[in-house]
């Protein structure tokens, strides 16, 4: 028996390596959007009899593609070069996670945004996903996200149901009518669609920046760029979500700004807006009547974060700590509405402060300047309204591989 005709042997041949590794690739792209989990323990998950999901350790489907593929690329991950004192630093910022309230929720979302972190240098560093190849591949896996969860968000909102269960699809129970998202159209009040991501801004979210990716990757091509565009703001309608509308705004001032070469002061603007000026405008808006829930609930989180970070400027309350400890600094009678809101702060800034302390902000200031991303800041700002209005980049699984997914292929 000829022993390189045996399977193993051929595993071992790069070119099969090559293809396991794009097709991984295409899986883990495909499977971020999928909620679906195996819940470790419900201990600890609970906040005054609320079973808050933040809390919950779990182990996501993208999780069991995203451990091979990272053994397959051991070789490449060691080449990553780590300073003493960053690891210093990564050290007591463990430490500190290990003497926050909830130990557990601490250290498995720690452990979640490691092996994303792990993936995009993995990608990054492999020359094999910089070919035409690799392009092709990571394409199509936007491609069929994309149609996949668009026309499952479609079927949700016309027939206002789930397609298939949980355990099939990752699906939200759109029957549970307590605890699903709805709001007013001109012909009614709707369930909002869910695809299988845990809330509807999520679905629009991806949906937005996939079809941002692909319409930035491909040249020419103005009938499927406009089918992108048009289906991104159909998905946009369905899901009401204001922070996806502004994201697609933001690309194409993006693509202006490029375009014209405008000077980075406008740029600095941008961010201004998003980052010190809109939540001041959210803060005066809760003295306006009619009162909005949504933004009331968000300028009381705002405050509770500030908080937070007055309390414990250097450490935080604990990454994946904000629900837990939120009680304890909510005050007042809009805050006690908000104590029954049991959610992290809509604000990646202020979740950052909040729960990691300067500490943290420092932490991936660092790892932001390793990364070496062309044009960060600019291409960022494509992302500010999400940023200064959700949390879902850094509060749930699939937000970390939506975030991976933007600066590995904008």
């Amino acid at each position: 028996m000829n022993l390189k005709l045996t399977w193993l042997a051929k595993f071992k041949e790069k070119e099969t390596i090559d293809v396991v590794k794009l097709l991984l690739l295409f899986l883990i792209i495909f499977t971020f959007s999928l909620n679906l989990f195996y819940k470790i323990s419900l201990d600890g998950a609970y906040v005054h009899g609320l079973l808050i999901d933040y809390l919950i350790p779990k182990v996501y489907l993208a999780e069991f593609l995203i451990i091979p593929f990272l053994i397959i690329e051991a070789k490449q991950l060691k080449k990553i070069k780590i300073s003493t004192s960053f690891c210093f630093l990564v050290l007591i910022l463990l430490v500190r996670q290990l003497l926050s309230q909830n130990a557990l929720a601490a250290f498995t979302h720690l452990l979640h945004f490691a092996e994303i972190l792990l993936f995009f240098n993995a990608i990054k560093s492999d020359p094999l996903f910089k070919t035409k190849m690799a392009e092709k591949f990571i394409l199509g896996a936007m491609l069929s996200t994309l149609l996949f969860q668009s026309l499952l968000a479609i079927h949700q909102f016309i027939f206002q149901q789930s397609l298939l269960s949980y355990q099939f699809l990752g699906e939200t129970n759109l029957s549970d009518l307590a605890n699903i998202s709805r709001a007013q159209f001109f012909f009614g009040e709707k369930i909002l669609p869910y695809g299988t991501l845990a809330h509807p801004n999520i679905l629009a979210g991806l949906v937005v920046i996939f079809s941002i990716l692909i319409f930035n990757k491909i040249k020419g091509e103005w009938k499927i760029k406009l089918i992108l565009i048009l289906n991104a703001l159909l998905i946009v309608f369905m899901t009401q979500s204001i922070a996806a509308l502004l994201t697609l705004g933001l690309f194409f001032l993006y693509l202006f700004l490029d375009r014209i070469k405008a000077k980075k002061i406008i740029v600095v603007a941008v961010y201004y807006f998003f980052i010190i000026l809109l939540p001041y405008l959210l803060s005066l808006s809760t003295s306006m009547s009619p009162k909005l829930d949504s933004i009331d609930r968000r300028v009381a989180l705002n405050e509770s974060a500030f908080e937070m970070f007055g309390s414990n400027p250097f450490f935080g309350v604990g990454i994946n700590n904000f629900t837990v400890v939120l009680e304890k600094y909510s005050m007042g009678s809009i805050n006690n509405e908000v104590v029954r809101f049991v959610q992290p702060v809509h604000n990646l800034l202020f979740l950052i402060l909040s729960e990691g302390g300067l500490l943290l902000l420092v932490v991936l200031f660092l790892l932001i300047r390793q990364t070496q991303i062309d044009s960060f800041y600019q291409k960022s700002m494509i992302l500010l309204a999400i940023a200064s209005l959700d949390h879902y980049f850094l509060t749930q699984f699939g937000g970390f591989g939506i975030l991976a997914v933007f600066y590995l292929f904008i």
